[in-house]
């Protein structure tokens, strides 16, 4: 096996399941890893500066001798493809192993020149059980092509760096290396919507703020694994949202407008109570995010893929442990539109076995998705 491990990636930010796949492949027998920052990624745009990330690489492997940081990307400056910049690495590094994750081998095939790729260094490769079927067809399509490809025999866990980004406004940074993340506070990235957190964390209870960031956290990541292909903000707006008026619904108030009068008082009031909170106080403009909000406890008929998810999302974030919760999740992954039946069936018929009061959305909801 190459001695140097070489990780790539735009590690925007760095986070702690980049760190973890670095440990678990240098004691596969590498010397040493070398983390290099892309500069300006062909295939996707970065969220900060090449400095910042290339700051947040340098605190987050600080102290480990076997961690080395290359800025080769930045030193060259425009848009560089690994074929180009992999040859420079085996100049400076000699003996060297390329350290992807599964997607990447996944999608190797639209990279520019692959198969140069795999005459130039060796893959370490770590597998990808979410895509299972799909990372088998292209490790044997791979080797099938001459290359080596050590599969590693660990799968880190999926966290993702769009997951990670956005749960730092709401200052959830468990996924993050202290320093790393010390760092992100004091120069502020990653903030775009940490007023609208700021907000809700005064106004909710701290267990429903840390189930409303496990909600986000739960929608984004069925967003990408599901395949969806929804505006991220608009996920993560909707998530982040959904239960603002949790614990206003449960105090004596006026009705407000847009609250309808057989909700009150109910379990699901705070739906309704939080689509016109969004909209009145923290800005809201986009219908979809509003109504999203507006059907995530009832569910409604003919709801659109947004609805959904934050439907879903809400009943299966982490922390539910409720019976039949991990069969659930498994589904949704599989086929999202069973999920999301499957769930919907689950509430209606939690409903019933405990004779709680079932709002007449939740009943059309399920007679239309019969």
């Amino acid at each position: 096996m190459a001695k140097t491990g070489i990780f790539g990636g735009a590690f925007d930010p760095l986070h702690n399941s980049h760190i973890v796949m670095a440990e678990t492949a240098l004691k596969s027998g590498l010397d040493k890893i070398v983390f290099v920052p892309s500069g300006t990624p062909p295939h996707k745009k970065c969220n900060v500066s090449f400095e910042d990330r290339i700051e947040m690489v340098r605190l987050g492997i600080e102290g480990n001798g076997k961690f080395e940081l290359s800025t080769l990307e930045y030193e060259l400056g425009g848009v560089n493809y690994a074929v180009d910049v992999l040859p420079r690495l085996k100049g400076i590094y000699g003996d060297i192993t390329y350290i992807i994750g599964g997607d990447s081998l996944i999608d190797l095939d639209k990279w520019k020149d692959p198969e140069k790729i795999i005459k130039i260094v060796s893959l370490t490769v770590f597998p990808r059980k979410d895509r299972e079927e799909e990372f088998n067809a292209a490790l044997e399509y791979w080797r099938g092509k001459g290359a080596d490809i050590t599969l590693m025999d660990f799968m880190p866990e999926a966290v993702s760096s769009t997951c990670v980004r956005y749960l730092i406004n709401m200052d959830k940074t468990d996924d993050i290396p202290q320093k790393v993340a010390d760092y992100i506070r004091e120069k502020g990235l990653y903030s775009a919507f940490s007023d609208y957190a700021e907000k809700l964390k005064s106004e909710v209870f701290p267990k429903t703020y840390d189930h409303i960031a496990r909600t986000c956290e739960c929608a984004l990541r069925l967003n990408f694994e599901c395949r969806l292909k929804l505006d991220n903000d608009e996920v993560f707006l909707s998530a982040m949202l959904h239960d603002c008026a949790k614990l206003r619904s449960r105090q004596p108030h006026e009705l407000p407008e847009g609250v309808p009068e057989d909700s009150t008082g109910s379990e699901v009031e705070h739906q309704f109570y939080g689509a016109v909170i969004a909209e009145k106080e923290y800005g809201i403009k986009d219908k979809l995010i509003i109504d999203a909000i507006a059907c995530h406890c009832t569910g409604k008929p003919a709801m659109n893929t947004l609805d959904k998810l934050i439907f879903c999302a809400d009943m299966l974030e982490d922390a539910r442990d409720f019976e039949g919760v991990d069969t659930l999740r498994k589904l949704i992954r599989e086929d999202f539109e069973k999920g999301f039946k499957a769930c919907l069936k689950r509430s209606y018929d939690y409903l019933i076995e405990k004779n709680c009061y079932i709002y007449p959305l939740t009943q059309q909801a399920v007679d239309y998705y019969k």
